[in-house]
């Protein structure tokens, strides 16, 4: 068993004063009587053995395993379907979205730091038309993967608003469309309660493209010194 410090010095405290009294006391006045010894020297073995304050040791708490999954099984989602993180694969499913995109790519994003996601952005920015807007202080963070992918020659610009750039929405070939709470990042992935939701209604889908075409027109671009 582990001793603390205090409980140490507590208990050889009490025993000196318990020696002190067998010593000195004498046996035909008997003022402490031996009952009050014995208790004070069961009280001084009990103090010895216990932990006291904040040098008590606390149970640590379990960690949560990060879930892996292979993306080879999950396949590409479908309309009107949902993901809900952390229980399901929705980094995944949001990478494998992007990466059917064979026209155009919007993103409105306020966060990003998802390797797969990044990536799956810069590939696309080589062979479609990809617009990205995201939000200016989220950008310059240290964990944020904004610079990876202006230097990687992505078109990027900073949302400008009276608040903050806190969309979280990808439009793929004008047609269809992720948006919910997940953020591109792996607090959102492994973490976080988040949700998303996939759609090709024409009417739902109009008016977002209507809005990220407003906040592109009214955002600034992204240079390179700003990264």
């Amino acid at each position: 068993m582990r001793l603390s410090s205090s409980s140490l010095h507590g208990a050889w405290c009490t025993l000196c004063i318990l020696f002190y009294i067998n010593f000195t006391t004498d046996s035909q006045s008997d003022v402490y009587p031996r009952r009050v010894r014995i208790i004070t020297l069961l009280l001084a073995t009990s103090l010895l053995f216990t932990p006291l304050g904040s040098e008590a040791r606390r149970p640590r708490k379990p960690k949560t395993p990060k879930v892996v999954v292979d993306p080879a099984p999950v396949v590409a989602p479908k309309p009107n379907e949902v993901c809900f993180a952390p229980i399901e694969p929705c980094d995944i499913k949001l990478s494998k979205f992007i990466e059917s995109a064979t026209k155009t790519l919007d993103v409105a994003i306020f966060d990003l730091n998802l390797d797969q996601v990044a990536h799956q952005i810069l590939v696309k920015s080589k062979t479609v038309k990809v617009r990205v807007v995201v939000d200016d202080r989220q950008a310059k963070s240290d964990h944020s993967l904004v610079s990876t992918l202006r230097k990687g020659g992505v078109d990027i610009r900073i949302g400008r608003q009276r608040g903050i750039m806190h969309n979280k929405f990808t439009i793929v070939d004008g047609a269809r469309l992720e948006t919910g709470s997940f953020n591109y990042t792996n607090g959102a992935a492994f973490k976080n309660n988040e949700n998303q939701v996939y759609l090709d209604t024409p009417a739902i889908v109009s008016r977002y493209i209507q809005r990220f075409d407003q906040i592109w027109k009214e955002a600034k671009k992204l240079r390179a010194k700003e990264d």
